[in-house]
């Protein structure tokens, strides 16, 4: 069914992502997805990321996304193992552990 709304999946980009920088406003949320970019040198500035897509959802969407990925991560936790993030990276996002 998905296929007759959507055309065939092969006409489908396919992205592996690094990076997500998330925005929202009073009416929706947007997820720009892409890849950290390299620096050319040890100790240069950071180089940029590449946008690969703009994702516009609404705040319901956005989150039932959410809550969908929780339920799916819990899920990949309980089948393979916990996700191990260091500690640093809780405080830097400015989430809880």
């Amino acid at each position: 069914m998905m296929e007759q709304i959507l055309g065939p999946t092969e006409d489908v980009p396919e992205y592996y992502v690094d990076a997500v920088r998330i925005g929202f406003g009073p009416y929706g949320f947007a997820l720009e997805i892409g890849v950290q970019g390299i620096s050319d040198t040890q100790g240069s500035e950071k180089a940029p990321t590449k946008r690969l897509a703009l994702i516009r959802m609404s705040p319901q969407h956005a989150l039932v996304v959410s809550k969908l990925l929780q339920k799916n991560l819990a899920a990949y936790q309980d089948r393979i193992g916990p996700i191990i993030l260091p500690d640093e990276m809780y405080g830097e996002l400015g989430i809880d552990k």
